[in-house]
């Protein structure tokens, strides 16, 4: 969705540039709501992962990599079951961001200070502690909960397409109804 929205702004800028109306406020209107739509995206998106980053920021606060390593532990333990995957995969994107650095590949790649060793050490203790069976076992009940919201989502939908079929099928009995209904009206006053 967010690079479907970062193209949508993308074409309407160039659309408009090519036009030579990019600056003029009657012609971008539509560039404004995808910007104010797209501003919003991201600071719901940021939101969520500010959450993530706090926890990697305390942890990489520690000076020893046995410092390190227990307070992970402590807050994967505590850790509610719909932020574990979130949080796997924010640390795997920290540490992939080292390129090749990361997957130990030192060779033409800039040094990015001593946080790179922390982040290296916190993404190898987040794969041992965190490996794909215990995951599974603490994103179980996250993962029931979505599951039962998916289907709830489902059944919905469905009955929201056989509400539209009926009602395409029935459209032709909308007027016929409307005048049924004037016809037989009677204006009723309650009288006090």
């Amino acid at each position: 969705f967010v690079a479907c929205l970062k193209y949508a702004v993308e074409e309407e800028e160039g659309r408009l540039a090519r036009a030579g109306v990019l600056d003029d406020p009657e012609h971008n209107q539509w560039l404004y709501v995808l910007k104010i739509v797209q501003n919003g995206v991201y600071t719901e998106l940021a939101r969520g992962i500010n959450r993530y980053i706090d926890h990697i920021q305390y942890v990489l606060r520690m000076e020893t990599p046995t410092e390190r390593r227990m307070l992970l532990e402590k807050l994967i333990d505590v850790m509610p079951t719909l932020d574990v995957r979130p949080f796997v995969a924010v640390v795997d994107n920290i540490a992939g961001a080292l390129g090749d650095g990361a997957r130990g590949a030192f060779e033409e790649v800039a040094e990015l200070g001593e946080m790179s060793n922390k982040i290296l050490q916190l993404h190898r203790d987040v794969q041992e502690l965190l490996p794909p069976e215990r995951i599974a076992l603490k994103a179980r009940d996250a993962d029931e909960w979505a599951a039962a919201k998916k289907k709830k989502m489902f059944e919905l939908r469905k009955e929201t397409k056989k509400r539209l079929t009926a009602s395409r099928q029935t459209e032709e009995y909308d007027e016929a109804i409307e005048n049924m209904g004037r016809q037989g009206e009677v204006e009723r006053f309650d009288q006090i």
